[in-house]
C-alpha cells in the first residue's frame, strides 16, 4: 500500500466515502494519518474506526491539514456542501483523490484521458495495446479502478488516468506527460451548472501537463480546434489525429465499429505511436480487442440481425453516434432524460425503423421525436423487457434482410436501475433468455 509521509500524525478529512473515498482513506491510515470521515449514505466500513466516523460539525476543524472530497461533490459550484464552506472558513486544504493519488505517485508517467463520450473505450484500447505489447501499465480513474488503489508500474511503466469532468474539476496537483480529450458536448450540467463552466473543467486537463507533455484531439472536433488555435494555447505541443488513421487497424474489429470509435481509435493509436510502438504491433492489438461493455457492445450477430447494448449511451451525442452506425434500427432508447434529450440523435432518424420507449422520458422523447419525424411507429413500452421481446418480434415480422435491434437509452439509467452497468447486464439478460427459448 502507497503512502504519503506528509500527512503522518496530521488530521485529515475525508468527506463522501465512496470507491474513491474508501480507496483514499486506505492510503491516508496507511500513511499514519489522523481521519475523520463522513458520509450520509453508508454504514461505517471496518477499516474506520469509531471514533473517525462522525458528523463534519464535529470535527476538529481548527487542526485539520487536508480535507479530501469525492469526485461526486462539487468543490467550486456557488452552492457548496457545508463541509467544504467550513474547511473554507479554517483555511483548509482542500483536495481529491486525485490529487492525493499525485501525492502518493510523484515520479510516474501519467496518460490522462477525458471527454463527454469515448474516453473509457479510448483509454481502455491504450491500455490493452501497451499490455499487449508487454509495456508496463495500469489503468484508473473514472475507468472504475480508484487511482488511489494503484501501485505506480515503475520507471518505464505507464498509468492511463480517466478523467471525469468531476476529478478534474476539484484537481489541483496533477502532472501528466499526456493528454487527450475525445469530445466535449453538454453533459453534467446540473453538476456543472452550465456548459462554459463544465468545458473549463475538460480543459483543465491540458493545464496538467508538463512542460514537454503532448496534447492529443480530433482534427474534426470543431470546438476543439478553435480552443487550440487560440492564442492562450500557442504554446502548446499537440497533435490532431483523424478518424482515417483508423480505419486500416480497426476493420477487423467488431467491438469498434461506427465513426465515433474510429476517433476513439486514433487517438489511442497516436498516444501508441508516441511511446514508440510501430504500425504492425498496434494493428495486432487492436486484432485482439474486446471492447467495453455497454459500449456498442454486439451480443448477437447473425447473417441478418444484430443486438447491440449501448446502455453507456446516456446522452443524444453518444446515442447519435450509435445510430449513425447502422441502419434498418430497432431502436430502445428511454430512461432520465437529461438537459440535451435525445439531442443530434435527431439528426438520425431516417435511420430508424421502429421505437420502444421506456423509463421516465417515455412522454418528453414521444414529443421530441415527433417533431422531426412523425412517420417512424412508437411504442410505449416502459419496462426494458417488455421493449425488448417487442423489438425482437416486429423486427422479426419486418422482413428486412439486414436490421439492428439497437438499445442506446440517450438517457440516464436511475428510473429504474443502479446504474448503465445494471440496466445494460438487464438487457443481457433478457436478450440471452430469448436465445435460450429459440424466438431470436
Amino acid at each position: 500500500m502507497n503512502n504519503i509521509i506528509i500527512y503522518k500524525n496530521k488530521d485529515v478529512g475525508i468527506l463522501g466515502l465512496g470507491v474513491s473515498g474508501l480507496a483514499a482513506a486506505k492510503v491516508l491510515l496507511n500513511s499514519k494519518a489522523n481521519i475523520f470521515v463522513f458520509d450520509d449514505q453508508k454504514e461505517k466500513p471496518s477499516i474506520i474506526k469509531k471514533s473517525s466516523w462522525i458528523n463534519y460539525n464535529y470535527w476538529p476543524w481548527e487542526s485539520i491539514k487536508t480535507l479530501v472530497v469525492s469526485p461526486g461533490i462539487p468543490i467550486n459550484n456557488k452552492e457548496k456542501h457545508n463541509a467544504i464552506k467550513l474547511a473554507i472558513d479554517n483555511n483548509v486544504q482542500i483536495i481529491n483523490d486525485i490529487d492525493l493519488f499525485v501525492e502518493t505517485n510523484p515520479k510516474a508517467k501519467i496518460i490522462g484521458v477525458t471527454g463527454t463520450n469515448g474516453k473509457s473505450t479510448t483509454a481502455a484500447l491504450l491500455f490493452h495495446i501497451l499490455k499487449f505489447n508487454k509495456i508496463k501499465s495500469v489503468i484508473c480513474g473514472n475507468f472504475g479502478i480508484p487511482a488511489c488503489s494503484i501501485k505506480d508500474p515503475g520507471e518505464h511503466g505507464v498509468i492511463i488516468l480517466e478523467l471525469s469532468s468531476y476529478q478534474l474539476d476539484g484537481a489541483k496537483k496533477l502532472s501528466l506527460d499526456m493528454a487527450a480529450i475525445i469530445n466535449i458536448t453538454p453533459d453534467h450540467l446540473d453538476y456543472h451548472e452550465n456548459f462554459d463552466r463544465y468545458v473549463s473543467c475538460k480543459l483543465k486537463i491540458i493545464n496538467f501537463l508538463k512542460t514537454n507533455g503532448i496534447f492529443f484531439f480530433d482534427k474534426s472536433n470543431k470546438l476543439l480546434n478553435k480552443i487550440i488555435d487560440s492564442k492562450k494555447y500557442n504554446s502548446l505541443k499537440f497533435i490532431r489525429t483523424h478518424k482515417n488513421e483508423a480505419k486500416n487497424f480497426t476493420n477487423d474489429n467488431n467491438y469498434l465499429k461506427g465513426t465515433h470509435n474510429e476517433i476513439n481509435a486514433s487517438i489511442a493509436i497516436s498516444i501508441a505511436k508516441k511511446l514508440s510502438i510501430n504500425d504492425n504491433k498496434i494493428q495486432l492489438a487492436i486484432k485482439s480487442f474486446k471492447g467495453l461493455s455497454h459500449r456498442m457492445e454486439p451480443l448477437y450477430i447473425s447473417e441478418n440481425l444484430q443486438i447491440i447494448n449501448d446502455s453507456k449511451s446516456t446522452n443524444g451525442e453518444s446515442t447519435a453516434a450509435a445510430l449513425k452506425s447502422f441502419s434498418n434500427i430497432f431502436w430502445i432508447v428511454g430512461g432520465k432524460p437529461k438537459n440535451d434529450g435525445i439531442g443530434h440523435a435527431k439528426k438520425f432518424l431516417d435511420k430508424v425503423v421502429e421505437i420502444f420507449l421506456i423509463g421516465n422520458s417515455t412522454n418528453y422523447f414521444s414529443k421530441e421525436i415527433l417533431k422531426f419525424n412523425r412517420k417512424i411507429p412508437q411504442n410505449e413500452c416502459i419496462t426494458l423487457e417488455k421493449a425488448t421481446k417487442l423489438a425482437i418480434k416486429k423486427s422479426k415480422k419486418s422482413k428486412l434482410k439486414n436490421y439492428v435491434i439497437l438499445f442506446s437509452p440517450s438517457a440516464a439509467s436511475f428510473d429504474q436501475f443502479k446504474n448503465f452497468e445494471d440496466r445494460g447486464n438487464k438487457f443481457k439478460q433478457i436478450v440471452n433468455s430469448q436465445l435460450d427459448k429459440g424466438v431470436i
